[in-house]
């Protein structure tokens, strides 16, 4: 199933998925003939119906862990201590880096009035806000650019992204958020992507967050709603994880791939991601985000992540009278997922960066 879904990776996630469900009814016909002859016809269909009651049951009713998801908040208070924090967690990687995908501080030799947290998506590196982070150390901002664990190792054909997990990902956040408080009065939490999701949970768990910005955070896959993205997520948690070659025929030879990023994708850490959404979200129901305004981004020309799905969670923070900005790039604008990218298909930091910058310093859009 992994090899064949490969060849058809340069279609939309929703084009994966249908050709996906064909090729498993093709299999289970073949399966379901087979099993036939051994048992009988009778016998076989009535064992493939329990087989597939239980199989539903699980994939919408098995409980999702989330419980383990919470803060353990250890902020640090003077930019010497967050200095020595930044300095061991960039000197201690699990493996050896790419060049590109280094942790980046750009900060002002002392602690500022603001500090800005940057976090990528999946699959990318610091790399990503390349041009982005200089803008706003330069209107003078300490600038915190992080790597999400699993993320930016130097194999780029590497199948790391299997080990992901929400709870890894839940206490990178409070890492991050730990460091930045010692590098800024003021708190700024901006992640894109898989890092929008992090954003969101450090929005929902953190009260020592000014704001948190969720760019194109990725609560869900693209085509579908929160119900049947639950039901995908519950998927890919219990199936065994399949690494997908971004790039099928020249795989880890790709030239085609952006330089810091990983030239293959993970089901298990798709998963992962969203269940740090769910998780969050379920948060989310129970008490009111913790951060002090939250604002969120989407882009109606995505075809990777499910808006839908991000706007649920988005009404649930409002609904429970959370500070909330909402900002919608247009369809027309064709932009690609990654809104900061430079090297993103469908990039055009000309029009997304002036609104991404005002909404970071402000919360408010630009004036139309």
């Amino acid at each position: 199933m992994n090899a064949v879904m490969e060849w058809f990776a340069p279609t939309t996630v929703m084009g994966r998925a249908v050709i996906g469900i064909g090729f498993v009814l093709v299999v289970f016909a073949i399966v379901f003939a087979l099993s036939a002859l051994v048992l009988g016809l009778r016998r076989a269909a009535l064992a493939w119906v329990v087989l597939f009651a239980a199989g539903a049951v699980a994939l919408v009713a098995w409980p999702v862990g989330t419980s383990g998801l919470g803060s353990s908040p250890d902020p640090t208070t003077t930019y010497e201590e967050a200095r020595a924090r930044f300095d061991a967690m960039k000197a201690n990687p699990p493996q050896p880096l790419n060049p590109l995908c280094e942790p980046q501080l750009l900060d002002h030799g002392e602690r500022t009035d603001s500090v800005v947290v940057l976090v990528h998506g999946v699959s990318s590196c610091p790399q990503a806000f390349v041009d982005f982070a200089p803008i706003l150390h330069q209107r003078g901002h300490t600038v915190l650019v992080l790597r999400m664990p699993e993320n930016g190792f130097a194999d780029r054909a590497t199948d790391a992204l299997r080990f992901m997990t929400a709870d890894n990902l839940a206490r990178f956040g409070d890492e991050a958020v730990d460091m930045a408080t010692g590098f800024g009065e003021e708190v700024t939490f901006v992640g894109i992507s898989a890092g929008g999701t992090i954003a969101g949970w450090v929005a929902q768990n953190r009260a020592d967050v000014d704001r948190s910005v969720l760019l194109a955070p990725f609560f869900g896959l693209h085509g579908f709603g929160p119900g049947l993205n639950r039901v995908l997520m519950r998927a890919m948690l219990l199936m065994p994880n399949m690494s997908i070659w971004k790039d099928p025929v020249a795989r880890e030879n790709a030239e085609d791939v952006m330089p810091h990023a990983y030239k293959r994708q993970s089901t298990r850490a798709t998963g992962e991601i969203m269940r740090l959404g769910y998780g969050t979200w379920r948060q989310a129901k129970e008490a009111k985000a913790a951060a002090g305004e939250v604002v969120v981004v989407t882009n109606e020309a995505d075809t990777a992540v499910s808006n839908s799905t991000t706007d649920a969670i988005a009404d649930t923070w409002d609904e429970a009278g959370v500070p909330l900005v909402s900002y919608v790039f247009d369809a027309s604008h064709g932009l690609g997922h990654e809104l900061i990218d430079p090297l993103e298909p469908g990039a055009d930091p000309d029009l997304t960066y002036p609104i991404i910058l005002d909404l970071i310093e402000t919360g408010k859009p630009p004036a139309n």
